[in-house]
C-alpha cells in the first residue's frame, strides 16, 4: 500500500511548470526570446520534446507498477495465508481456517486498496498529459516555434474490452 501512495506522489514530479515559467526555463541556456534565430529555436523546441519524452514515459509505466503491486498484494496474503494454515497443525481446523480467511482478505483488501489507488494516478496522470499539452503549446506560440505535430505528449488510442 505504502508503495501505491509512494507511486501516486511521483505523479506531482511530473506537473509542469506554470506560466511564462517554462519559457523562462527553455530560453535560460538560449539566451533572450528577441534574438534567437531559427536554430536556437529549433534547439529550444528539441528541448521542450525531450522534457515531454521524459514525462511520457513516466506516465506510460504507471499502469504496469499498479499491476504489479496488485499481483503482489494478492499473492502475498496468499502466502500468509496457506502459512498461517500449514504452520499451527496443532491448531483446530476452524481455527486454521479462521486464520487463513483472515490472511487471504487482508490480501485482497490490499488489492482493492492499490486499485483504487492506481485509478486515481491514472486520472491525475491524464490531468497532468493534459496540463503539459497545453503548456507546451504555449510555450511554442511564445517562442514562435511551429510545434504543430512536433511537441505535446503521445496519447494512447484507446483499449478494446475483450470479448
Amino acid at each position: 500500500m505504502a508503495l501505491a501512495w509512494r507511486q501516486r506522489a511521483k505523479i506531482e514530479r511530473l506537473v509542469p511548470p506554470r506560466g511564462p515559467e517554462l519559457v523562462r526555463e527553455l530560453l535560460s541556456e538560449h539566451g533572450e526570446l528577441s534574438s534567437l534565430d531559427e536554430l536556437a529555436r529549433q534547439r529550444i523546441v528539441a528541448d521542450l520534446n525531450e522534457r515531454l519524452a521524459d514525462v511520457a514515459f513516466g506516465l506510460r509505466q504507471l499502469p504496469a507498477t499498479f499491476t504489479a503491486l496488485i499481483r503482489i498484494s494478492l499473492a502475498s496474503g496468499t502466502a500468509l495465508a496457506l502459512f498461517g494454515f500449514l504452520a499451527n497443525p496443532q491448531m483446530s481446523a476452524l481455527s486454521r481456517a479462521i486464520g487463513l480467511g483472515g490472511a487471504a482478505a487482508a490480501g485482497l483488501f490490499a488489492a482493492g486498496m492499490v486499485s483504487f489507488v492506481g485509478r486515481s494516478a491514472n486520472q491525475r496522470g491524464q490531468a497532468v498529459r493534459q496540463d503539459w499539452d497545453q503548456v507546451s503549446r504555449e510555450a511554442g506560440k511564445t517562442i514562435g516555434a511551429s510545434l504543430e505535430g512536433a511537441v505535446g505528449l503521445p496519447h494512447e488510442a484507446p483499449r478494446r474490452a475483450v470479448q
